[in-house]
């Protein structure tokens, strides 16, 4: 069993500075920064220091659904049901580039390995990789994507489809390799550090776990809620031995990827939990909700709990709008005063 001082046991801040749901939340690679991407149609770039914005960018014209980040942490991409993707310099705050060559949203993108090229996937038919001046570099047809995984050598890509597959791809030359199925639709997944695992969120309230070197189904998780809603899970600890993802009751919950045994249920959220994302360089796991909020959940019991002077942007969610905008996030993606925790 994971010890229990090395995963995510409270609640450390609950950030407040969108106006709408949040639906996308990812760690700079150098962990200095948290980017954070929402229905409001904007991304805002948070310190991870004292938690303060560093910068909100306003472009999309529609809803943020994924967010990026270059291996240097000096941009991110940001993909959105406008159809586009926007480039932002991080250490000056100003847009780049818009990219335009998808012709419905854009569900997914990940950067190559280098700072020049990103990868992007869409709800229509096609993967494009671009180079960061605004040339399409290369671009196949493919199913409808819901969410892309690409290794951590740029040899593997693989597609979750907008139905029950997940397709592998030689990332070199963009052929294709092979697929694994399963029973009910893939809303996302995540790809292990070292390419060997890849788990994947079902429309059933499944998580699976698939051993890529064999291509078999070797565990999986459950407990949580999940049915239209995209929510997005994370391989999470040292040496990825946890497995998060959220829930639709506003719960986070955390697993032991080896033995699937659940070590905890937490409250931070009051409504759907988007996105988990673990940090080893931040050591914690963020999470963004409908409620407007993020949570930063440290990974060891004990860490500072001090808060900024400031709290126009950090604070508690009072939010009592139900509106629930199940049509906008079902095929896109996707605080609390009181942290409840169950322990297993």
């Amino acid at each position: 069993m994971c010890p229990t001082s090395v995963f995510p046991q409270e609640l450390q801040f609950s950030l407040k500075g969108h106006q709408d749901e949040v639906w996308y939340v990812a760690f700079s690679p150098d962990g200095r920064y948290l980017a954070s991407g929402s229905r409001d149609k904007t991304c805002i770039i948070w310190s991870m220091s004292d938690f303060s914005i560093v910068h909100r960018f306003n472009g999309h014209q529609n809803e943020v659904a994924y967010i990026a980040w270059s291996p240097n942490s000096k941009y991110i991409v940001s993909a959105s049901s406008d159809r586009t993707l926007r480039l932002w310099d991080v250490e000056d705050g100003t847009q780049m580039q818009v990219f335009s060559g998808h012709e419905e949203t854009v569900t997914s993108c990940k950067w190559l390995g280098t700072n020049d090229r990103f990868i992007s996937g869409g709800l229509d038919h096609r993967i494009i990789i671009w180079d960061i001046n605004g040339t399409i570099v290369k671009q196949i047809s493919s199913p409808r994507v819901h969410d892309l995984a690409v290794s951590s050598d740029c040899s593997l890509l693989l597609v979750a489809d907008e139905k029950t597959d997940i397709h592998a791809y030689d990332l070199t030359t963009l052929t294709f390799m092979y697929s694994l199925n399963e029973p009910v639709e893939v809303m996302s997944m995540a790809l292990s550090a070292d390419a060997r695992y890849c788990i994947t969120g079902l429309r059933n309230g499944e998580l699976h776990m698939w051993d890529l070197d064999t291509r078999t189904l070797v565990r999986d998780f459950s407990g949580h809620t999940q049915g239209q809603y995209v929510i997005r899970c994370t391989f999470a600890g040292q040496d990825d031995r946890l497995v998060a993802t959220g829930s639709e009751d506003g719960l986070l919950f955390v697993w032991n990827r080896n033995t699937g045994q659940l070590l905890a249920r937490l409250r931070g959220h009051t409504k759907t939990i988007n996105v988990c994302t673990w940090s080893d360089k931040a050591a914690a796991l963020a999470t963004s909700s409908d409620d407007k909020t993020i949570c930063i959940w440290p990974a060891y019991r004990g860490a500072p709990s001090h808060r900024p002077d400031s709290t126009d942007d950090l604070s508690t969610s009072d939010d009592d709008d139900d509106e629930s905008h199940a049509d906008d996030k079902s095929m896109v993606s996707g605080a609390h005063s009181t942290t409840s925790i169950d322990m297993f």
